[in-house]
């Protein structure tokens, strides 16, 4: 009675001794196929957003830039302190989405690595669980094998509406005063086009 106990508790401890060697081995399968996911990586992940997204932010200041002269142009201002002032004003707003860019190029960077580090610890809890090392190196080779897909992005949405869209009330609203249409007075729009082409000075007499 007392032998087969012991033979159990051999049994046991011989048991579990190779479950752990599994594990170990299942381990260090995991953590060679996800060497890959260095800091080289997360950086190309955050650079692949910004290879993504800069060319549009800079398509859209363009288009932006372009409607600024024309509608300076328009409105007779072209040459007026007008432009320079406007043209600051883009300026600030395109440093401002450059950075909107850049944090969310950082954000990509660390949901890549996120998503890298919570795979691993599912695979190593997997692992622990079955001791199964041989499942483990082939769920790690294709987790690894998606997680290195290239993210999809979407489109830039366009970052310069409310610019443009002032630009272009404000030349509306000019024109009109020019022909003697409304209000002399701009309201809500920017006093950068000066003193309207059809207001009338009254003196005393």
């Amino acid at each position: 009675m007392g032998k087969g106990g012991g033979d159990s508790s051999a049994q046991y401890r011989q048991d579990e001794q190779a479950r752990q060697a599994a594990i170990r081995d299942g381990t260090a399968k995991i953590d060679e196929t996800f060497a890959q996911f260095d800091d080289d990586f997360y950086t190309k992940q955050r650079e692949a957003f910004l290879d993504f997204a800069r060319p549009q932010l800079e398509d859209q200041r363009a288009d932006a830039s372009r409607e600024l002269v024309y509608s300076l142009a328009r409105s007779g201002q072209l040459e007026g302190s007008a432009r320079a002032q406007k043209t600051s004003e883009l300026s600030k707003l395109y440093d401002l989405e450059s950075q909107n860019l850049a944090d969310k190029a950082l954000e990509h960077e660390n949901k890549s690595r996120t998503n890298v580090e919570n795979a691993r610890a599912d695979l190593v809890s997997t692992l622990n669980a079955t001791g199964d090392a041989s499942g483990a190196a082939n769920s790690a080779i294709a987790r690894s094998a998606a997680l290195s897909q290239p993210a999809a992005y979407s489109p830039l949405a366009d970052l310069f509406t409310s610019y443009t869209s002032a630009l272009g009330t404000s030349a509306a609203a000019e024109r009109a005063r020019s022909y003697g249409w409304g209000s002399n007075k701009q309201v809500g729009s920017p006093s950068w086009y000066g003193t309207p082409s059809s207001a009338v000075s009254v003196t005393g007499g």
